[in-house]
């Protein structure tokens, strides 16, 4: 039996052990248990929900203030990871659930990040410094292999990867093209960089943000006037005063 098969097989038996194991204690308390259990389990569950209700709302209104501000205090800054780690993405699923605009809120969640990643207001030697970049930035008849070496870029110009490796070359930091998010984590774990500066959709941003933990990154949305994943292309202009604002030159 294939190994997949066999840990998908695991796992559900696990979950379902689980559930009949919280299912038999539930029985248990429900044949058991007199008036006073009920109350108390009841009062226990409202407590929960208040800290519940408590902590999104901190985390909300500590967001809210990070975007009005633009910067994160020291004293904010644990509510605003508390709201990318948590509300946000809850936010974004309920938003998926509503048939809203998911690439909405995912880009205010680079946003915050943004603001969060830059209120450490620290420079960086160059040699710490990753920019990960996608492949569909890359012209799509071109032939150079730039996923191998961004120096293989010809800079015809016909796309934004020679600017980019152009700008990387002047700043002394190390530029990769990734093929998708596999590639661009295996970079950050060869690399082990101090920041990251990364261009993507919305989507893979905030996918790779919550990917690399406690590294600060910075992202830039792509632009995508041929649809997602085709000759998409950024403001390079940007990306180096981004680059300018953390590299110790």
């Amino acid at each position: 039996m294939d190994k997949s098969i066999k840990d998908f097989l695991f796992l559900s038996g696990l979950l379902m052990l689980f559930s009949v194991s919280i299912l038999a204690i539930f029985g248990y308390i429900y044949r058991y248990s007199d008036i006073n259990t009920y109350s108390n389990i009841l009062l226990f569950l409202i407590a929960v929900t208040i800290i519940v209700i408590l902590v999104f709302i901190i985390a909300m209104a500590a967001v809210l203030h990070a975007y009005r501000k633009r910067h994160v205090s020291s004293a904010f800054s644990w509510p605003v990871k508390l709201g990318l780690r948590v509300l946000l993405p809850f936010v974004t699923f309920i938003s998926g659930i509503l048939k809203g605009e998911k690439d909405a809120i995912r880009r205010f969640y680079v946003d915050i990040n943004n603001i969060l990643a830059g209120s450490y207001n620290k420079k960086y030697s160059p040699e710490k410094v990753l920019v990960v970049v996608p492949h569909c930035l890359q012209d799509s008849a071109c032939d150079c292999k730039v996923t191998n070496d961004i120096g293989n870029c010809k800079r015809c110009g016909k796309c934004t990867i020679g600017d980019i490796a152009r700008i990387a070359e002047e700043m002394k930091v190390e530029a990769r093209v990734a093929t998708g998010g596999t590639a661009a984590r295996n970079f950050v774990n060869m690399s082990r960089p101090e920041v990251i500066l990364s261009v993507a959709c919305e989507r893979d941003l905030v996918v790779g943000i919550s990917d690399v933990g406690n590294i600060p990154v910075f992202g830039i949305v792509n632009e995508r006037p041929n649809g997602p994943c085709r000759d998409t292309t950024v403001d390079v202009g940007v990306l180096r005063k981004r680059l300018e604002e953390i590299v110790k030159l």
